[in-house]
């Protein structure tokens, strides 16, 4: 074992002699050149490395490169050799890119700026830091044969289709930067654009900083006048998610002539009938918008958010949006306020924990908390109680002064009557009761429960409140959390 190991040292020790001897410096030669660098890049003798390094030998030999050009490989060739680097991955990388640039829109222009890039990126290499001269080589591979950012057969694929860019070398690292683009991300089936945008892209970091553009809607069947226009945003093409906090959202069949101001966010994905239609994104700024053209009688006030073609009203605790339904004759029929509304134009509105109120005449219908659906054709409108805590309270009618204890309430905008506790068909098999109490009904058990453990009850506490302050009705919350103790 001790013999084997002295060998094995001693060979290790001539291999690095000889490999040193042939790295030093290419010759200066094109024949001598070709030369050395096959037995550089072949000495491992794997097969990838030999068809590389052929690959490069013949568009060498064809005459691709000028003088003045064979002079620069050399150069950046002799700099890699002066920061020891070896035959793969760095050398490989490089003659696979340099059988790539040529071939490439104003070959000759795009290989004089590359090298400069190359050669900036050489010469500021401190403590051996090569990954990133690397991590520009596999993106140049890329980039000129496939004008991608990246490229991935399973994951996302990020096209510049630009004619014109320009390799610069800014803040000791490359750069690309473009005046004029569409970026286009694409991932199996699905792909997403941003037309006319500009910007630059960071190879080593995989960013790409972008100003203006603008992303359509026309994949969903709208028109190109539904579209949104970014402002400055930033994506890194690792991801197939971006977003812009800053765009103007133009959707003339809701907002007419005006801009509205938002925040953005699109994604590609695989074809997923579960997700499909929910990006593009945007949510405007603003939470007191009026949305028009939902449909006849409907009206909408509250902030905006469209995920594919699926228009959401949202508002927030504070200030909730807000749906108004008038019927034929314009009479106020209904009125919902809520954090979150889903709007299908022409079709239906759809909410949950909506205070609603149900309005005939001076009177009305109301409930603090209820799922709602219109449907927009039919005028029909379906209150529904949910589980949660305020979602079981009773409807209360203020004509009657009833409170209506029932699961559900069908009402109809242009007729005068109103189904109550209507079972869904193949849901619900047994009926469920509705009950009807007075405002005046007194029921000394409910009284009691009420007060529970408590020595006083809080319903008589109220009442003493009530009279101390000349019989108001509407009393002060901190005075009374202070007398209830």
């Amino acid at each position: 074992m001790k013999h084997f190991f002295i060998f094995s040292f001693s060979l290790l020790i001539s291999f690095s002699t000889l490999f040193g001897q042939r790295i030093s410096e290419f010759s200066d030669n094109s024949n001598g050149f070709i030369k050395e660098l096959q037995e550089y890049m072949t000495a491992s003798k794997r097969k990838t490395m030999e068809d590389i390094f052929g690959d490069f030998e013949k568009h060498f030999k064809s005459g691709a490169f000028s003088p003045d050009e064979f002079q620069q490989i050399l150069k950046t060739s002799n700099a890699m050799l002066g920061q020891r680097m070896t035959a793969s991955p760095y050398f490989s990388n490089y003659l696979q890119a340099l059988t790539l640039v040529k071939k490439a829109g104003e070959g000759e222009t795009r290989f004089k700026k590359w090298h400069e890039v190359l050669d900036n990126m050489l010469a500021t290499i401190e403590n051996r830091r090569l990954k990133p001269y690397d991590e520009f080589l596999k993106f140049s591979r890329i980039f000129f044969e496939k004008n991608a950012f990246r490229a991935s057969k399973t994951g996302t694929t990020w096209i510049a289709d630009a004619p014109r860019y320009d390799f610069k070398f800014v803040d000791n690292q490359p750069v690309i930067e473009y005046d004029k683009m569409n970026l286009i991300a694409t991932r199996q089936q699905d792909s997403i654009v941003i037309f006319s945008t500009a910007g630059t892209y960071f190879p080593v970091e995989q960013i790409w900083k972008g100003k203006g553009g603008k992303v359509t809607w026309e994949r969903f069947g709208l028109g190109e006048d539904v579209y949104a226009e970014l402002g400055d945003y930033e994506l890194e093409v690792k991801k197939s998610l971006y977003e812009a906090k800053s765009v103007k959202m133009h959707y003339p069949l809701y907002f007419g002539s005006v801009a509205v101001e938002g925040s953005f966010r699109d994604k590609v994905s695989t074809s997923n009938r579960a997700s499909e239609g929910s990006y593009p994104r945007f949510e405007s700024h603003e939470e007191i918008l009026e949305i028009k053209n939902i449909g006849q009688g409907v009206k909408y006030v509250g902030g905006f958010r469209l995920h594919g073609m699926t228009v959401y009203g949202f508002g927030s605790k504070e200030n909730k949006a807000q749906i108004t339904l008038f019927n034929d004759k314009n009479e106020l029929t209904y009125k919902g306020f809520a954090e979150l509304f889903t709007i299908r134009r022409e079709e239906r509105i759809a909410g949950e924990r909506v205070e609603s109120t149900v309005y005939y005449g001076q009177d009305s219908l109301y409930h603090p908390s209820v799922n709602i659906r219109f449907e927009i054709p039919t005028k029909q409108l379906k209150l529904t109680r949910g589980q949660r805590g305020s979602d079981r309270n009773p409807f209360y009618n203020s004509m009657h002064q009833v409170n209506i204890d029932a699961n559900s309430i069908d009402f109809h905008l242009e007729k005068d009557s109103m189904f109550m506790g209507r079972a869904n068909l193949g849901f619900q098999k047994t009926s469920v009761p509705i009950s009807f109490e007075s405002l005046k009904f007194f029921e000394m058990g409910d009284y009691q429960r009420i007060q529970n453990i408590a020595t006083t009850n809080p319903i008589a506490l109220m009442k003493i409140a009530s009279e101390e302050n000349g019989d108001e009705r509407i009393l002060d919350a901190n005075m009374l959390a202070h007398r209830l103790n």
